[in-house]
């Protein structure tokens, strides 16, 4: 049963276990899905209040539309970092395949872009949600950029064991996301991705 099938508490007892896979790449990605789930449920109720604003309630559904993309890819990506963990140390021999190690970082290099994405849109959630759904949101925020982060360090770590001819362009990849965090402009977003 791949990661995102199962229970949480499943999926928990499967980290916590003597098992390589699920591992950090797996949680952070469904850290990001929660975080996303929370501001799409932001959006939810700022809906069902309705306002006065066409373009406003527009708007918030064209996020939610978008939160929900994030949190299937986010989803896809922690059964994806699973199966990866498991192909490079399941069987102990140490011995994996140069694209399975390429995966290793394009993985969580999916991740973070994706989990910058919810952030993005957990800001203007924020900013436009009403009721106490807002506090969620800002927890989704939290949780989002959690992911980001930690899958950014995940990647810079597996790019560092890359001799790869790719390796450079990967780690230009991780730098350019690294800038665009820093950039307040959410026009700036890194879209949609999953890892390439």
């Amino acid at each position: 049963m791949s990661p995102s099938e199962r229970t949480v508490e499943a999926l928990v007892d499967g980290i916590a276990s003597e098992r390589v896979a699920p591992a950090g790449g797996t949680a952070l990605a469904v850290s990001g899905a929660m975080g996303a789930a929370l501001c799409e449920m932001c959006c939810v109720h700022t809906l069902a209040r309705g306002s006065d604003d066409a373009n406003g309630d527009e708007r918030v559904a064209d996020l939610r539309a978008d939160l929900a993309r994030h949190r299937e890819t986010l989803l896809a990506l922690a059964d994806r970092d699973a199966a990866v963990v498991d192909e490079l140390f399941g069987s102990g021999s140490g011995d994996a395949a140069p694209e399975a190690r390429k995966r290793a970082a394009t993985v969580p290099l999916a991740i973070a872009e994706t989990a910058l994405d919810v952030c993005r849109a957990a800001e203007e959630v924020i900013d436009r949600g009403r009721g106490d759904a807002v506090a969620d949101a800002e927890t989704g925020r939290y949780l989002a950029e959690s992911a980001f982060r930690g899958a950014l360090a995940t990647a810079r770590r597996s790019l560092a064991l890359l001799d790869d001819p790719a390796a450079a362009d990967l780690r230009e990849r991780l730098d350019a996301l690294e800038a665009a965090a820093a950039d307040p402009d959410p026009a700036n977003s890194s879209g949609d991705r999953e890892d390439r």
